[in-house]
């Protein structure tokens, strides 16, 4: 089958999701793998292109396709197009990389984390990268193909191999452990926490003490909700808010409500973590709400 017709749909955002086009691309797997591949090799050739055309969205539309297909191919090239420093990631990707990087680079994986472990442990690379990457590291747990107590050995090590210095990352490897249940980590966290490597506003001591006395039955229950593969690409995107389509819908429906008190001001670095503990820089946060 030619499948040329059904990239050219998935090449640019037209203001609606490409229902029938991403149903297309599914129902001819075999076929449409191969493109979508190359569709990332361009990526990683020059990741400049893709991410100065907000309009473009093939590479999202195959990060996400390969992630549901599990395409083993992808995973180094993901790794590779991330692991650049600076704010690339986020112009390239936006907020798939707070939202769905770690279920697609653990939906990819084929079970090996030596991916994700080099993006974790690269202190060059983007700091909401390095989280997502620690988020797809729990989903191998959370969906059975990596066992608990040994990604739990490799967070410990973590406490002694990463640079001592306050950073997102130091908060997501706290809120991960406590996701796990962070029993074996519970001196290393006290001591991240006293030397202020962990951003109290996303992640409080309170929280650990909790994840604590919930036990690790409950944890590893809630694990698998909250850690889910990509497995359905309509359902995982079809919402966005990119697509004229819902943003028109969801304007209409904001006029029968009204709108929320306005929050109070909290001071943050545009490229720091934003204070609402989102997950998202500020920038591309709360702090919309300044520009």
């Amino acid at each position: 089958m030619d499948v040329q017709p059904i990239l050219a749909q998935l090449e640019r955002n037209e203001g609606h999701f490409p229902k029938a086009a991403i149903r297309e691309a599914i129902e001819h797997q075999s076929e449409i793998i191969p493109p979508l591949i190359e569709v990332l090799e361009a990526v990683a050739r020059d990741p400049q292109s893709f991410a100065a055309d907000p309009k473009r969205m093939i590479h999202i539309y195959a990060m996400y396709l390969l992630a549901q297909f599990r395409e083993s191919r992808a995973y180094s090239l993901l790794v590779q197009i991330f692991s650049a420093p600076g704010e690339l990631p986020m112009d390239l990707a936006g907020d798939v990389v707070t939202e769905d990087l770690g279920s697609i680079l653990a939906s990819v994986s084929d079970n090996d984390m030596s991916g994700m472990t080099s993006l974790v442990e690269n202190e060059q690379a983007n700091e909401f990268v390095r989280s997502a990457a620690l988020k797809g590291l729990v989903t191998l747990v959370a969906c059975g193909k990596r066992n608990r107590d040994e990604m739990m050995t490799y967070f410990q090590g973590l406490f002694r191999r990463l640079d001592r210095t306050p950073s997102y990352a130091w908060s997501s490897l706290a809120s991960r452990c406590a996701d796990l249940y962070p029993e074996e980590v519970v001196e290393d966290l006290r001591s991240a926490f006293e030397e202020g490597l962990i951003a109290s506003f996303y992640i409080g001591r309170e929280s650990i003490e909790d994840a604590l006395r919930a036990g690790r039955e409950a944890a590893m229950i809630t694990l698998k909700r909250r850690y889910p593969l990509i497995d359905d690409v309509e359902k995982q995107i079809g919402w966005w808010a990119c697509f004229e389509e819902n943003k028109r819908k969801w304007d209409s429906a904001k006029i029968r409500f009204a709108p929320p008190a306005p929050k109070a001001r909290v001071k943050a670095g545009r490229n720091e973590p934003c204070p609402c503990g989102s997950g998202k820089k500020f920038k591309r946060c709360c702090g919309r709400q300044g520009t």
